[in-house]
């Protein structure tokens, strides 16, 4: 039987990635907005609007999917060391118990 081996680092970098992916979503739309006096010809600016707008909807469900990634897999990492905590006392117990005999 494998051992349950898992990276908690890489879990918690993971999450961490996955929050940063939904900010830079919900900021995207200011971040068009910024450059609404750079873009030259009104027609640019308008298309770029009209884009975001459009965009919108996609870009809702992959901010709810990375907010819900990063839920799931913040969850998994603690009970992965609950899971831990809980081995090494019960290794620790036993230890002491078969020392005590």
């Amino acid at each position: 039987m494998p051992d349950l081996g898992y990276d908690l680092v890489a879990l918690e970098t993971f999450s961490g990635q996955l929050s940063a992916v939904k900010r830079g979503l919900e900021e995207s739309h200011s971040a068009i907005d910024a450059y609404d006096s750079d873009y030259g010809h009104g027609g640019v600016r308008d298309a770029m609007h009209d884009f975001e707008k459009h965009w919108r909807d996609g870009r809702g469900h992959v901010e709810h999917t990375a907010e819900s990634l990063a839920s799931m897999v913040t969850e998994a990492v603690k009970a992965y060391t609950k899971v831990d905590e809980d081995l090494a006392r019960q290794l620790t117990a036993g230890t002491q118990t078969q020392g005590q005999r």
